[in-house]
């Protein structure tokens, strides 16, 4: 029982560490650095649970009902989660000569998120029990994921576009923050939103597929397989910036 609940556990996290891992076909992540910066993720959930238990105590002496609601998720949870996702990236990857294209801002980023997610879903499954795990595999960790991949193709943007990095940055903490309040906001409040919480995470789904394939082709452009971009991750750099992610590479 104690193996399959393990296994319930860690298999939707390494399910979707491979997913990513695999879109970055041109160049992909040396695994020593994936598993790194997935166990840096994982130890975030340490910081995030004190912090949170801290701002909800305090929350709750002067909100109730959908106003406490509202501040945990998108005034404590989100943004104390998202923000030691984003301090994984920075300080411990984001500097490295391996993090050379946008892509790489999804993948590592997409992998701190996991390993806060898949660490998470460690301490659900042995306090709630295996039923738990079953569902956060199909809405908590692939959030996570989602999430992750939105603050880290504005990652992968702000290392290339040294002018606008910190706004790039911003944008990308600020968006992951919403949808992951949002979703949390939705979660709360159970079961009469809970298909919302499904239909969130579907058109989380189809913008990171938009995002994945802007990353893609500025990977192609990079190595010489493909002039042809179309709409590209130039788009998504702030208009004052006469710098582009294509010609920094």
């Amino acid at each position: 029982m104690v193996v399959l609940s393990l296994l319930i556990a860690l298999a939707p996290g390494l399910f979707l560490i491979w997913y990513f891992n695999h879109r970055d076909k041109y160049e992909p992540e040396p695994k020593k650095k994936i598993v790194r910066i997935f166990a840096i993720g994982a130890l975030m959930v340490v910081p995030a649970a004190v912090g949170e238990w801290l701002l909800a105590h305090l929350c709750s002496t002067f909100s109730t009902g959908i106003l406490y609601t509202t501040i945990l998720s998108f005034l404590v949870i989100a943004p104390i989660e998202e923000l030691l996702k984003f301090v994984a990236v920075r300080k411990w990857i984001y500097r490295s000569t391996e993090f050379d294209e946008v892509m790489d801002g999804i993948v590592y980023t997409v992998s701190a998120s996991l390993g806060f997610a898949t660490f998470e879903n460690v301490l659900y499954v042995f306090s709630l029990g295996p039923v738990a795990g079953i569902v956060r595999a199909f809405l908590a960790v692939p959030g996570h994921a989602l999430f992750g991949a939105i603050m880290g193709y504005y990652i992968g943007l702000a290392k290339f576009n040294p002018d606008n990095e910190s706004r790039l940055m911003a944008r990308g903490v600020l968006y992951a923050t919403l949808c992951h309040g949002l979703y949390d906001f939705l979660a709360l409040l159970q079961n009469s939103f809970s298909s919302f919480v499904i239909l969130l995470l579907v058109i989380l789904s189809l913008w990171i597929r938009i995002k994945l394939k802007k990353a893609e082709a500025a990977s192609r452009k990079r190595f010489g397989l493909g002039a042809e971009m179309g709409r590209t991750v130039k788009d998504e750099i702030p208009s004052s910036s006469p710098t582009s992610s294509e010609s920094s590479q």
